[in-house]
Formats: structure tokens, sequence, C-alpha cells
């Protein structure tokens, strides 16, 4: 896991998520990079030089938050770029190649009903790159057991299964999986391709309306202390996401949840 991102959006505890990314860098040597936006639409009325504030701000809102979490040694590179957040962070995906992307679940704008607000749940849909959803105040802990959660055995290519394949290896993880069937299922999605099979031979099976459902109902069996997802187009959780915004009601996790991606291109 090369590259680590957290993008600073308007969450009031990012200097939590801040620490949460550098606690798990530090187990991967990994590089961690900080990346806000700044607005590129500028009053025509505005003062000359009002962009090159608004920039300095925003550098130096970075830095503040930098400065509030324990760097243990690392080097943390911090970019902020004209536009919205979304772009810079798929500009700096294309630059560098990020593995991963650490969000806190909600922004303080919106309500308790609120899972996930705009800023995470738009990287999750509108990205290629793995997401790590942090709790707000929690620290980061080798994960132990690991509940995975699909309703189909296949994955297009075998290294979107990449970030499991490392906290296996690494935290000697143990990864229950659930695969769930869902209304319309076909046969052929209880067959596990070889790549998810490695990781979970003898995967639970359960029948549920949908994927959430399914971990609803093996959460307190499984106590797992980290969740697992799969995006996919036309999944659960794409349909989920759709607006970018996740209620409670629809999807809760209070433990660390990870979204994996499948992408166009790897390195």
């Amino acid at each position: 896991m090369k590259n680590i991102l957290v993008p600073i959006g308007i969450t009031p505890e990012v200097s939590k998520t801040l620490q949460y990314a550098i606690d798990m860098a530090e187990h991967f040597g990994s590089a961690l990079y900080v990346v806000d936006a700044y607005p590129s639409a500028i009053p025509t009325t505005s003062i000359m030089n009002v962009k090159g504030i608004i920039k300095e701000n925003t550098l130096n809102r970075i830095k503040d938050v930098i400065q509030q979490v324990d760097r243990k040694g690392f080097d943390i590179q911090y970019v902020a770029q004209n536009g919205d957040l979304l772009s810079a962070v798929r500009a700096l995906d294309r630059k560098i190649h990020l593995d991963m992307i650490v969000v806190a679940p909600q922004n303080n704008d919106i309500s308790d009903d609120v899972f996930l607000g705009k800023v995470a749940g738009s990287l999750i849909k509108q990205t290629e790159i793995p997401v790590m959803v942090a709790p707000i105040k929690g620290d980061f802990k080798s994960p132990k057991r690991l509940l995975w959660a699909f309703k189909k055995g296949q994955v297009q290519n075998p290294k979107t299964l990449r970030p499991l394949q490392l906290l296996k290896d690494k935290f000697d993880t143990i990864i229950n999986g659930l695969l769930v069937k869902t209304p319309g299922h076909k046969p052929g999605d209880l067959e596990l391709d070889d790549a998810m099979a490695a990781l979970v031979p003898e995967p639970t099976i359960t029948a549920n309306a949908t994927t959430y459902q399914g971990v609803l109902e093996h959460f307190q069996s499984n106590q797992p202390d980290m969740l697992a997802v799969i995006k996919r187009e036309q999944g659960f959780f794409e349909k989920l996401w759709k607006t970018s915004i996740v209620y409670k009601h629809e999807f809760y996790c209070s433990i660390p949840l990870l979204v994996l991606k499948p992408r166009s291109r790897y390195r």
C-alpha cells in the first residue's frame, strides 16, 4: 500500500481521520497525502488577488490539521488545488496512483441521521480508489476479524481484492466471507473464483433481501472489528450511494468500513 490519501473536505474531526491514516500507514510504510480544494469560480467584482488569498487560506488550513497529529516521522505531502475536491483527488490519483482513501463518515453540515456525507459518499461513488471509512473518534487497530459481505463469488480483476490480502498478510486477519443470496441471484453467483476462494474458501451463505440485511443478521455471530464490501455496478451498495449521501436507516457501520473497487488500471 504505497500511497494513502486523506481529503480534508469539511469534516470537523479531520485531524482524527488523518491520525487514523498515519497509524495505518505506519504498518505498511505508505506515503501520506492530504488534499483540499478551493473554488475556481471567482466573482468579477472580487479583488485581483482573491484567488491567491483563498489558496493561501486553504494551505494554512491543511497545515493546521497536520500540526494537530502525531506525524510519527512521516513527511506528509499536501496539495491545495483549484476546483472541487473530487477533481483534486482524481488528478492526484492520475499522477501518483492512490492505493487507499481514508475518510470520516459524515460532515459537520448535516444531521445525526446521516451516516455518510457528500464528501465520503462522492469519493465512494465516483472514484475507482478503495475507500476506508474510519470511525470519527476511533483509533486504528490491527483488524483481527474482518467480515466481508458480497453477493457474487467472482471479481473481474483479482487485484480488486489486494487491500484484503494486504490486511491478511500484515495482521493475520481472519476474513469471514458472507455470500448473500438476494432476489434474482443466479446459480453461478454462488461459485467462487480462484481469487475469492483464496481469501474465503468456505463463506457463509445466507438469503436476504439485500446485502446489508445479510450483514445485520450475521454481524453479532461474527463480531468483526472491520467490515468490507465490494462496490459493483447495479449492486446494493451502488444503488445505496446513488445520491452521495447515505442515511443511517439505509446503512450504518460503527466499525471501520472498507469499500473495495474494481479499477480500470492497476499498478
